[in-house]
């Protein structure tokens, strides 16, 4: 449970027992420290910076398959979806193979590094996407897009870092909320911009350069972001600590954050076990976008519940506001009151009934269905997004903060090859359930729920001790003050 302001100071113990003037972890450290609440003004620039991020992923949904083909690569009609789904998922290869450098690299050098060279990928890479007329050259922009945009691991760490513990709740919701933002505004600019010559043919002729270039103009919106958030890190402070021990000496005063000790990932039991409950939940999130934008379109004779697309929009935009304003307002409360481990563990048991009622919403009709269907949906995302919330700030707190950016880059890699097999393995089960729809036991889509609440259970075995260790509720430096303190001995040497 959460502590009093009182508990809090008497159990605060200090990390750093210098401040280097000439460090620029310290001195956000130090302000940190001394701010009474959330750093709000930093906190819109990361919000700006991770919507950036969060653009190019879903962007091209709507029109990947006009796209290929217009690349003319596919034999036929049919092949089509196979093309588009490489389109789709080679982006999250790219962040597969690279997230881990990236989070060194941050840990290294520094997270606004990291965020330069992120945002300058979104200009370069999207552009060479939206003029291209080759499929292949489309492919490897998009590889090397995931590849170079290392942003969205170190900037969990930066969430961290740059809150105190009381408000880290805050940090990582914002970094979370902005994330969501960006994959639902995505789809929205990649819809309504591209192809306007087709689109709009009154403002957009076909043979200006929207007719030639009728990708670009999403691009050049996301590139436009991208710009703005440039301008933004100039005023982002930089939290990562740089101590010169040779100069450590006079000007040195008293604080509460230093640099600490390195340690194995791999002997790191919370680090690990934090990392897993994340990949399997966002396993089981992704698995269930791709069974339930089948379901809610599928005929109602095949247990589906018959919806238009413009349907399923509108219940996803609900859900998406109920997490914004959940986000924003209950959950930094919520997170600070039980704690990092069961802010994941509770809402992950409430969503396991909340899973297996899914199937049963078919069995309505009219305005009561369409009602149980978007509490349902709100419930579901809420909670989801409160575990995944939960695990960023598990996973900060079982490593120093000199490795936040390497241990949030090796949760990024783990479960961008989750998400990578997560639609396919989902999409080919829900196949596989319509065939099953006189069975016995679980007929049906009920089977597709079923193993879905499989993953949910995992994840709440995951979150159990002795998987997850009680130590991680806190943050690093409070539940390993003996090797702060020797690493402040042995810098002051």
């Amino acid at each position: 449970m959460g502590t009093s302001g009182g508990q809090e100071e008497k159990n605060q113990v200090p990390l750093l027992e210098s401040l280097y003037p000439d460090c620029p972890g310290c001195k956000c450290a130090d302000l940190s420290a001394k701010g009474a609440g959330p750093p709000f003004k930093v906190l819109w620039m990361v919000m700006l910076i991770v919507i950036c991020n969060a653009l190019p992923i879903s962007s091209l949904f709507p029109f990947v398959y006009f796209m290929v083909d217009d690349f003319g690569i596919a034999a036929k009609k049919e092949d089509i979806g196979y093309y588009a789904g490489a389109l789709g998922s080679v982006f999250m290869f790219g962040r597969f193979v690279s997230s881990m450098a990236w989070g060194i690299f941050a840990d290294k050098y520094g997270r606004r590094r990291v965020f330069v060279l992120g945002l300058l990928s979104v200009i370069v890479f999207q552009m060479i996407f939206g003029t291209t007329s080759s499929f292949w050259v489309a492919l490897a922009a998009r590889f090397l897009l995931g590849a170079f945009n290392g942003i969205l691991g170190p900037v969990k760490a930066y969430a961290s870092e740059i809150c105190n513990e009381e408000n880290q709740a805050w940090g990582l919701s914002f970094v979370n909320t902005s994330w969501s933002l960006g994959l639902i505004i995505g789809p929205a600019v990649g819809g309504f911009l591209a192809r306007p010559a087709v689109n709009f043919p009154s403002t957009f002729s076909q043979d200006g350069f929207f007719g030639r270039y009728p990708y670009i103009l999403p691009s050049i919106i996301q590139a436009a972001f991208a710009l703005c958030g440039l301008v933004v890190i100039k005023f982002m402070p930089e939290t990562i600590h740089k101590h010169e021990k040779k100069h450590a000496t006079d000007d040195q005063i008293k604080i509460t954050e230093t640099a600490e000790p390195e340690e194995s990932f791999w002997r790191n039991r919370g680090l690990i076990a934090s990392i897993a409950v994340y990949c399997v939940w966002c396993f089981m999130e992704i698995a269930f976008s791709e069974v339930f934008s089948l379901w809610s379109v599928s005929p109602r004779e095949h247990d589906g519940l018959g919806l238009l697309t413009s349907d399923v929009g509108i219940v996803l935009a609900v859900s998406g506001a109920s997490v914004f304003v959940f986000n924003m307002t209950l959950f930094p409360h919520l997170a600070n009151y039980l704690g990092p481990i069961l802010v994941t563990r509770v809402p992950a048991i409430i969503c396991a009934p909340v899973l297996l009622l899914f199937p049963y919403v078919c069995k309505l009709e009219g305005t009561v269905q369409w009602l149980v269907l978007n509490i349902l949906s709100l419930t579901r995302h809420i909670l989801s997004t409160a575990v995944v919330t939960g695990t960023f700030m598990l996973t900060n707190n079982s490593v120093p903060t000199s490795q936040r950016g390497a241990a949030n880059g090796l949760s990024l890699s783990c479960v961008s090859f989750f998400r990578t097999a997560g639609p396919a393995g989902a999409g080919s089960f829900f196949a596989w359930s319509q065939s099953r729809r006189d069975a016995k036991f679980l007929p049906g889509v009920q089977v597709v729920f079923a193993m879905l609440e499989v993953w949910v259970i995992l994840a709440i075995f995951a979150t159990l001790p002795p998987f997850l260790p009680r130590s991680i509720n806190r943050a690093y430096y409070i539940t390993h003050p003996e090797k702060e303190t020797e690493e402040t001995d042995e810098e002051a040497r």
